[in-house]
């Protein structure tokens, strides 16, 4: 019962034969072999081209274009998960009219300052 690390290990370093489909998944072996810098322009060229490839012939093409060796692949995952003021993410929608999910990324990319002004300016279009 093959898991996605024993691919991924067979990928890298023992260079074995395929182990079978159970625990391969197209998608989760490109996106651990991305997480090292040396990889991620080759999983890159790869994925755009081989997205519907079959298991074994995916397995096949890193096996070649990978070198042997041991590489610690660290999973990045998102960070903390940010807690949004209700009246911020009002005032950001009203202001440009855009959805609850719009509004958050907006949030993300406005300057505080601006983001205060904003909230004056629609408070005080509402009070």
């Amino acid at each position: 019962m093959a898991t996605l690390f024993d691919h991924i290990k067979n990928i890298t370093t023992t260079k074995g034969a395929y182990l079978g489909d159970e625990g391969w998944n197209n998608w989760m072996i490109n996106r651990f072999l991305s997480m090292d810098p040396s990889y991620c322009e080759v999983v890159n060229i790869v994925q755009k081209n081989t997205w519907q490839m079959k298991g074994e012939n995916l397995y096949n093409l890193y096996k070649d274009l990978i070198p042997k060796q041991y590489k610690y692949l660290k999973y990045i995952k998102a960070s903390k998960k940010v807690d949004y003021k209700p009246e911020e993410i009002e005032a950001v929608q009203s202001y440009f009219e855009i959805s609850k999910k719009e509004a958050k990324e907006y949030i993300n990319m406005i300057d505080k300052t601006e983001l205060e002004t904003i909230k004056q300016q629609i408070n005080g279009i509402y009070n």
